[in-house]
């Protein structure tokens, strides 16, 4: 660069010794469509110099990295985050790049599902508008859609095919699904396979809850940072509609298309022509209709989307380590506390232990975080954790799955197998007596956690697994549900059994 720099400069006094005038008379030529351009901005492709150079290095250490075996020290947290469109969920997009930035991969994983055959080229369109999205707001991501008759088989897209050699996700992030309880329990089943099926794949696999939820798509005007953006490119506004139903179908062959983005869960998808559903527009606002001031519910929602982007105060992130699946619980928050915004706050760890040990595993503990170089303010050995909780949560539990149980002994066993063929999600009474300690554990944790970490600025906390085939989805669901629920922003994380951490720098 400097080299072309210096010749040039050069060439400009050897023009100047020549002749003196004509060299005078073209600079300023060359300078006036310098400035015309410049002001004109024209919707022109110039090309790059440095465009051919950059990618054949890029390709170059990509090919490089793909023969490097890989080693513990090596480990990057390397994310595929169920946003759907970008700036539908800011809070899950906002926390995953906090953690990830200069330092692992994040894609944005968007699944578009619907039967009809899909639009390719505005598919293709979405992607480059949605890529342009992110590079604006300083988001080192990408943005990868997919097209697929429903959300497992999109997600099983995803999981296998995003990535590029070394450059693969291995760990799935996604929203918690608040509105488990409100739609079709097929939904649910979907939901749970995709947590399984990162596993089956080797993934890690994090869930995201905020009391508040995560999906701000429905929000009218959330979105006139992306509108603004796109105009000052030159591009023309396309206006890209959500189905705010729960059950919605997608029509990507039409310039409007209806596409439904990933909610806090999957959702089952209906015929195009029992879609009744009203849409909101995702890139611009129409200027016709007047703005709708927002309720409370949406006000706390949008205020709870944005609470990732700011500097965070002085507080705490805890970590419930309750499981060893590799350090990956250990992992996340240590990164996170490492970057600019999460400086301020302090790690306390919390593990699980017997009242006559509380001071040797503490000390434990604290040894082998000093091994990982782990920074952190304080370790709570909970000696309690096995205590019963009590007896209104329990209640309070038995009462939310009530709709949600088969109830055999109330019917005859043929009708009862043929409910629980059809409805697979159903708890049975055996199901319910053969995990009653585990209900009860996370119903305790719960307890504990509102005692202990009510005030923290993050919870991490490990992430309670189901035997696949061995705990219906209503179960496991009840699980999370009671588990997280009236807590601070809490990350539920469990690796893969991948070890990445380790006492050698």
């Amino acid at each position: 660069m400097w080299v072309s720099l210096a010749g040039a400069v050069l060439c400009c006094v050897v023009m100047f010794v020549i002749n003196w005038w004509a060299a005078l008379m073209t600079n300023v030529i060359v300078l006036g469509l310098f400035i015309y351009v410049s002001y004109k901005k024209p919707d022109v492709n110039w090309g790059s110099s440095t465009q051919a150079l950059t990618y054949h290095q890029a390709l170059t250490h990509t090919l490089h990295l793909s023969g490097v075996e890989d080693h513990i020290k090596n480990f990057r947290p390397q994310c595929l985050v169920m946003t759907g469109y970008p700036n539908s969920r800011p809070a899950l997009l906002d926390l995953v790049h906090s953690f990830t930035k200069n330092v692992g991969l994040m894609i944005c994983g968007h699944i578009r599902t619907g039967y009809r055959r899909p639009n390719f080229k505005e598919l293709s369109t979405d992607q480059a508008r949605y890529q342009r999205w992110l590079l604006k707001n300083d988001t080192k991501a990408f943005y990868s859609p997919v097209f697929a008759e429903d959300m497992r088989q999109g997600a099983q897209y995803l999981l296998q095919a995003a990535g590029l050699g070394r450059l693969k996700p291995n760990t799935l992030v996604m929203g918690f699904k608040n509105d488990w309880r409100d739609g079709d329990m097929m939904n649910v089943e979907t939901y749970i396979s995709m947590i399984h099926e990162s596993f089956d794949y080797q993934f890690g696999a994090v869930i995201l809850r905020l009391k508040e939820g995560l999906d701000v798509s429905h929000i009218q005007g959330q979105d006139d940072l992306l509108s603004s953006q796109e105009k000052s490119s030159g591009m023309k506004d396309v206006i890209v509609s959500i189905d705010t139903s729960k059950d919605s179908d997608v029509d990507s062959s039409k310039p409007s298309s209806k596409a439904t983005s990933l909610q806090n869960s999957p959702a089952m998808q209906k015929e195009d022509e029992e879609r009744k559903a009203t849409t909101q527009p995702l890139l611009k606002k129409d200027k016709k209709s007047p703005t709708v001031p927002l309720n409370v519910s949406d006000q706390r929602l949008l205020e709870a989307s944005q609470q990732f982007q700011k500097k965070q105060g002085k507080g705490t992130v805890d970590v419930w380590w309750l499981f060893d699946d590799g350090g990956l619980t250990l992992l996340i928050p240590y990164l996170l506390t490492n970057k600019k915004r999460w400086k301020d706050c302090k790690i306390r760890v919390f593990i699980g232990g017997k009242i006559n040990r509380i001071d040797h595993d503490r000390r434990a503990m604290a040894t082998l975080l000093s091994k990982f170089r782990i920074d952190f303010s304080d370790i709570t050995v909970l000696g309690d954790i096995n205590t019963k909780p009590k007896k209104e949560h329990v209640s309070a539990f038995e009462e939310m799955i009530e709709p949600y149980r088969l109830k055999e002994d109330d019917m005859e066993q043929e009708a009862a197998e043929k409910l629980k063929d059809s409805e697979p999600w159903r708890i049975t009474d055996n199901e319910l007596e053969l995990y009653r300690a585990k209900t009860n554990r996370q119903i305790r944790l719960n307890e504990l956690l509102k005692e202990h970490s009510s005030t923290a600025n993050l919870i991490v906390m490990s992430l309670p697994l189901a035997r696949k085939g061995g705990v219906s989805s209503a179960m496991y669901m009840a699980w999370l549900e009671v588990l997280s629920k009236d807590l601070p922003p809490i990350l539920l994380v469990r690796g893969n059994h991948q070890s990445v951490l380790t006492f050698y720098s």
